[in-house]
């Protein structure tokens, strides 16, 4: 550990419900906040924890800007998009969110090593990044103070650089993940737009509208940063030769060149005669000045780029199609009250009942989460932790979660929740005389066939091929109630894509 690292009073601290991640190292920051590698205590794994920043604490835009991203982060469900796992305030009234740990390296790092990449890599990435985009493009349902308001908002992302870009190696493959989604902007049939009149973004790869802070700015000024990372993969520069200015880092030759100069043809660089015409062609459509010349979505852009190149992106390789096709839902964080102490008014009557709705929660949480995964997506333990802090009684809980479930799916969940948990009773503990379920050690669906440990070996092992979707995948196969260690292993070996990783997967745990 460095001195700085020593030094930041961060380091060694625990934070979250129950201390439930001790921040170990600083992995870097950004302009609002510091990303922090942490170890979730409860399931003994590293994540990601990005924190406000303290001059920022009072800052109440850059606040809810923070907040804000953390919202869409987990409302876009995408695996190419980063996944966040939790989200608090600390003590000290510092919110932060937790994400997936990535291994890897960002596009930045790469193109800094290796300056150009051959087209085929070239295109497998920016597939991925507008496979990611596309959820975000394509619109979320928001939720407005817990209730669904059926409100579709789009998101354009507004900073997409290389820096933003990051590259996970897994056995299957590359996969890529879309980070920093702290300045999207977000458009609903309600608020057209969330412009304040200034410049946001990056300038070596911001649209011409962006620059000039345009109100109607939507996805096309995506499109136009993603031929700009495009062009730069393939020839190693920029279409304005601003990359060579010893001025560009001002600005000013990014500013000039964005809005008035036309790009240079990527076939005129430097070694790039080779690339084809119609490569060539995708990528000088995306840097069209005018919006309405570029690709309509990010969907034609990939479908284009593959078609020009012959090079088709199997979507299965990165397992991509085990996102969840449920609506998505942004909530809006609620900071649970503390815990009243029990004074002395209390009659024991009252601390038992409220110790015995406390544990009965929680055995509820255990219970529903694997079901809510199933209706939502990744966004399920976020909706539930939020719920479970609001709610008076388990049927409230219920009845909480059960209006985040589409309409035509509600009678289905509440049966499935039935059955888990049966009868729900609102006041428990009143008449019992035994005490409620105890509540496993992590939130895994529980299962008196398959011991806690063979399943962290099958998340380790599965990680191992698949990368960060493992757990994930262990969800939805537990939520499925595997009744034996050897299905659990052959339900799980059946969603690796590739024969051979399948075959080394049975035998391991076999």
């Amino acid at each position: 550990m460095t001195a700085s690292q020593q030094s930041n009073p961060w380091i060694g601290r625990t934070v979250g419900d129950r201390n439930r991640y001790r921040i170990t190292s600083r992995l870097g920051g950004g302009g609002m906040g510091d990303v922090f590698l942490a170890v979730d205590t409860l399931l003994g794994q590293q994540v990601a924890l990005k924190l406000l920043k303290e001059k920022l604490l009072g800052e109440g835009d850059l606040r809810q800007r923070f907040e804000r991203e953390v919202l869409l982060c987990a409302a876009i469900q995408s695996e190419n998009v980063v996944q966040v796992k939790d989200y608090g305030v600390i003590d000290e009234g510092y919110p932060f969110y937790v994400m997936e740990y990535l291994r890897g390296q960002t596009l930045g790092q790469l193109l800094q090593k290796e300056k150009r990449l051959s087209v085929e890599r070239s295109v497998g990435i920016i597939s991925q990044v507008c496979d990611g985009l596309h959820k975000a493009h394509q619109g979320v349902v928001m939720s407005h103070d817990g209730a669904t308001s059926g409100e579709l908002v789009q998101i354009v992302h507004r900073d997409l650089k290389p820096e933003n870009i990051f590259l996970v190696h897994t056995s299957l493959g590359e996969l890529v993940k879309v980070l920093d989604f702290g300045i999207a902007k977000v458009f609903s049939n309600e608020t057209p737009s969330t412009n304040t009149g200034l410049f946001m973004g990056t300038f070596q790869y911001a649209a011409p509208e962006q620059i000039e802070a345009r109100k109607d700015l939507d996805l096309r000024a995506d499109i136009y940063s993603i031929g700009m990372i495009l062009y730069e993969m393939l020839s190693g520069s920029d279409p304005f030769g601003c990359s060579l200015d010893g001025n560009a880092a001002g600005g000013t030759c990014w500013l000039r060149s964005h809005v008035y100069e036309p790009p240079r043809s990527l076939r005129s660089q430097p070694d790039c005669e080779h690339l084809s015409i119609k490569l060539e062609a995708v990528v000088m459509q995306c840097l069209r000045k005018v919006p309405s010349g570029r690709f309509s979505s990010v969907s034609a852009l990939n479908q284009a780029l593959q078609t020009a190149t012959g090079i088709k992106v199997d979507a299965r390789t990165m397992m991509r199609s085990l996102t969840s096709s449920a609506e998505t839902i942004i909530m809006k964080p609620v900071v649970a009250d503390p815990p009243v102490p029990v004074t002395s008014d209390s009659t024991p009557s009252q601390s038992v009942r409220a110790s015995q709705f406390t544990s009965y929660l929680s055995y509820m949480q255990v219970k529903v989460e694997p079901i809510l995964l199933n209706y939502i997506g990744p966004i399920a333990p976020i909706l539930l932790k939020q719920a479970s802090s609001q709610a008076s009684s388990p049927s409230d809980l219920i009845k909480r979660l059960i209006q985040h479930i589409p309409a035509n799916k509600q009678s289905e969940f509440k049966a499935a929740v039935k059955t888990a948990i049966g009868t729900v009773d609102t006041n428990p503990g009143k008449g019992q005389k035994t005490a409620p379920p105890s509540v496993p050690p992590t939130a895994m669906p529980s299962n008196q066939q398959i011991s806690q440990i063979f399943i962290d070996r099958c998340e380790k092992e599965l990680a191992e091929i698949i990368g960060p979707m493992a757990r994930l995948i262990l969800q939805k196969t537990l939520a499925l109630k595997p009744s034996s260690q050897a299905q659990l292993v052959e339900m799980l070996a059946e969603q690796i894509p590739n024969p051979t990783y399948a075959a080394k997967f049975r035998q391991r745990l076999g």
